[in-house]
Order: structure tokens, then sequence, then C-alpha cells
């Protein structure tokens, strides 16, 4: 099974004032890391830890070639016949 830690890596944008930008870098700085660590490490308390037999068995059918396989959001959507902005 492949390494799903080596996706690469992708830009994020957060929309926040000033002060909200400086106040995040001090947390950051504070923790002894930069700004991706910092909230990465926020939000991977929420990953899940652990794939379940439904998401293994989707990851071994795409391995294998088969499946559909998403090249974006929009194309998941479009795939899944749901209109994200109705």
């Amino acid at each position: 099974m492949r390494d799903l830690s080596a996706h690469k890596k992708v830009k994020m944008t957060i929309e926040c004032t000033p002060d909200e930008r400086a106040y995040i870098k001090m947390l950051a700085a504070k923790a002894h890391l930069n700004l991706s660590d910092l909230i990465l490490s926020y939000l991977s308390k929420d990953f899940p830890k652990k794939f379940n037999k439904e998401t293994l068995a989707a990851i071994k059918e795409l391995d294998e070639g088969h499946g559909t396989r998403c090249i974006s959001i929009d194309d998941f959507w479009e795939q899944m016949g749901i209109n994200p902005d109705a």
C-alpha cells in the first residue's frame, strides 16, 4: 500500500487581520513551529488515525488501477452529481 503522507503539498490561503496573523505567528514561535506545522498540529487531532475497512478497500482498488480517481475537488463534486454552490 502506498504511503499517503508522500503526497505533494499544496498552498492554502487563510484570510485574517494583521493582528490575528501576528498572534498566530507568536503562537507558532512559542511552540517552535512554523505556521503550517502549527495549523496542521491543531487540525491533525481530527484526522483519522486508522483507515476503516471501506477506506482501505477503496485505496487498494485505486492502487490496482480500478475505481474512479478525482483530480480535483471540483472533479469530485461533479462525479458525485453534487452542485456545491446549490
